[in-house]
């Protein structure tokens, strides 16, 4: 999947932007790569085109929030209780650069920690993982943030009562 000028994107780690410029860089001395320039709210990233590894997709369809809806409330997939290799699950999860692959990590980590406190490091990857969620939910809705991070937060309680281990 090849991005033009103006297209709307997201990366998972850094939220919605838009293509600003396609351009062959050299960051490393002696390597020149093809890059998308995107620009963000906050600052501008260059992501390699091999979009295999990079994370950045075409904003989510409406269609694809209708099913995430559901998919928020559902029962969460089990997270190993090993910490790098739940890590590396959830990284490698991520990088299907899917809003779906995003919706499952936002719910399976937000259900695991209901059980169990995050760590530090995981606790801030949900915290970006869920930001980018919301900036994406918010866009393809057409209401503002806040009020994305609402009804993403109810869906997540909706699905609790699934998630609740059993005494």
């Amino acid at each position: 999947m090849l991005f033009k000028v103006g297209d709307c994107v997201v990366h998972p780690k850094h939220g919605v932007g838009s293509v600003a410029k396609l351009e062959i860089r050299e960051f490393v001395a002696g390597m020149t790569l093809p890059y998308y320039e995107v620009e963000l709210p906050q600052t501008t990233l260059w992501v390699p085109m091999r979009l295999s590894t990079s994370g950045l997709r075409k904003l989510a369809l409406k269609s694809e929030i209708n099913r995430c809806r559901e998919l928020l409330k559902a029962l969460a997939s089990p997270l190993s209780e090993n910490p790098r290799v739940r890590q590396v699950e959830l990284t490698d999860h991520l990088k299907l650069a899917t809003f779906k692959s995003q919706c499952e990590v936002v719910r399976d980590l937000t259900a695991y920690g209901w059980h169990k406190p995050l760590s530090w490091g995981l606790s801030d990857f949900l915290k970006v993982i869920y930001d980018v969620l919301c900036q994406e939910w918010a866009v393809v809705e057409g209401i503002p943030v806040w009020q994305a991070a609402q009804e993403i937060d109810a869906l997540l309680e909706q699905g609790r009562q699934k998630n609740s281990l059993p005494a």
